[in-house]
């Protein structure tokens, strides 16, 4: 029996807190907000809800449907047709009985909501014009931004990318990587998707971000994909003609 099993959240946490490193102090201040609880955004939720944090939200504006139980392990039938944000939020309290972290759903477009006050923004949308929003607010905020997303029609290939101009003042937004004006870059979610694509990106999210937060954190870019059996950690450097973070319009 472990040593901290008097105090239930110790014990809830620890197997995690035997690593020498992790700053359980550090991570209980943190305030963390995922927007999209679809196909990455849930499975991200299960990694970063037992790290311990100070406050967990989430932003979602649709519903559960049948499809989504395939890949979208946080419901269940019982949450068929009941807003995403809630049910997640829902599914995370029953398990986190012995954590202090608080857990709120919020169903809204986050294109038209008021962000909460956040420490970290994961953002795992489907759609541009939300990414955009969540982008330049974190840009102007300077509120770190961990952009998830699956990528292909096959949802066979995926990538993370960190936005923090603290850490990374020289590393790429998201904008310069998927330039988000181009008029190719089409609304709404891919059109197939597959059990273990979401579960991929969300688990590597999970760590850059613990990784990050305890100043590890070596790159800010991954990508992988599945159809040539290729993945990367890499620093993806700024484009100095981005529209939206280019040398004219940050420094």
């Amino acid at each position: 029996m472990s040593s901290s099993s008097s105090d239930p959240e110790l014990a809830f946490l620890d197997r995690t807190l035997r690593i020498p490193w992790f700053d359980r102090k550090r991570m209980k201040r943190l305030r963390v907000t995922v927007v999209g609880a679809g196909n990455t955004g849930s499975q991200l939720l299960l990694q970063i809800s037992g790290l311990g944090l100070r406050e967990i939200k989430i932003i979602d504006r649709d519903i559960v449907e049948l499809s989504n139980l395939q890949r979208q392990m946080v419901y269940s039938e019982a949450d068929i047709g009941e807003p995403k944000a809630t049910a997640a939020a829902d599914f995370l309290k029953s398990r986190l009985g012995y954590l202090s972290t608080r857990v709120e759903g919020i169903a809204a477009d986050v294109r038209f909501a008021e962000l909460p006050k956040s420490d970290y923004i994961f953002s795992c949308v489907d759609n541009v014009s939300a990414r955009r929003a969540l982008l330049r607010h974190c840009l102007e905020k300077r509120i770190p931004l961990m952009d998830t997303g699956l990528e292909f029609y096959e949802s066979q290939a995926g990538h993370v990318l960190l936005v923090d101009r603290e850490t990374f003042p020289d590393g790429a937004c998201l904008n310069c990587y998927m330039d988000l004006n181009r008029e190719i870059a089409t609304e709404g979610c891919i059109a197939a998707g597959i059990t273990y694509s979401g579960g991929i990106v969300a688990n590597i999210a999970a760590g850059m971000f613990v990784q990050h937060v305890h100043g590890r954190l070596k790159a800010n870019f991954f990508y992988v994909d599945l159809n040539s059996c290729t993945a990367e950690f890499t620093h993806l450097k700024r484009r100095p003609s981005c529209s939206v973070c280019g040398t004219a319009n940050w420094e």
